[in-house]
């Protein structure tokens, strides 16, 4: 009988052992949200704003004067984030070792072994303002003279506009210039040469026809 009883007493205080460690071994996560000053009025940012951890693994609630709590978190690794409807927060990695020390750093993707190391309690601050839609573009004038059809046609232009300019004052360029322009006379007359391609080559006996009829006469 009191071998059972001891055995009872024994695993009543191995269970509460267990309680008591389990409950130690949760942390809570503490910080502040700080918002833009366009944001204080009306106090609406708070209670449209949550705390999340590991994408909702654990969840807090922000206060009306910023600071929030998430209560219960076990020792590992986190990304806190807040969620807000009108502004983005940069994530922060927060590790909490078994013997509850927090550190918190940024959060980067590209460059996972950089340590950039936050203070703590955590101070997390809005980066902008959310925009669901895109900005409309505007037409800028500088569009259109960017445009290729624009500058095949204007550049050109410059150029005709410039070379004389520069050929006034050298009498020899200016020489070169006109005879590049004037037409060679060892070259054929493209005209007469189409003329004969698709007319055919004169004939000739109509020639000697009215020689002979002058001759005659």
């Amino acid at each position: 009988m009191r071998l059972l009883v001891l055995l009872t007493v024994f695993t009543i205080s191995l269970a509460s052992e267990d309680v008591t460690s389990t409950e130690r071994s949760t942390f809570a996560v503490e910080g502040n949200v700080i918002f833009p000053s366009s944001a204080n009025s009306g106090r609406k940012w708070a209670a449209n704003s949550r705390v999340l951890l590991n994408h909702g693994e654990y969840i807090g609630f922000v206060r009306e004067d910023g600071s929030f709590t998430v209560d219960n978190v076990a020792s590992g690794s986190y990304v806190v984030q807040v969620e807000n409807v009108d502004f983005v927060f940069e994530p922060i990695r927060v590790d909490i070792t078994a013997r509850g020390k927090i550190r918190a750093r940024k959060l980067s993707v590209l460059q996972p072994n950089v340590v950039n190391q936050l203070p703590y309690p955590l101070k997390l601050s809005a980066r902008e303002a959310t925009r669901y839609f895109r900005k409309r573009e505007e037409w800028r004038i500088t569009d259109m003279l960017m445009n290729p059809m624009v500058l095949m046609l204007v550049i050109p232009l410059i150029i005709m506009l410039i070379i004389p300019k520069m050929t006034a004052n050298d009498p020899q360029l200016q020489k070169e210039m006109a005879e590049m322009q004037m037409p060679k006379l060892d070259m054929p007359d493209v005209g007469e040469m189409m003329a004969n391609l698709f007319g055919g080559a004169p004939k000739p006996k109509k020639k000697a026809a009215t020689s002979g009829q002058q001759k005659k006469k």
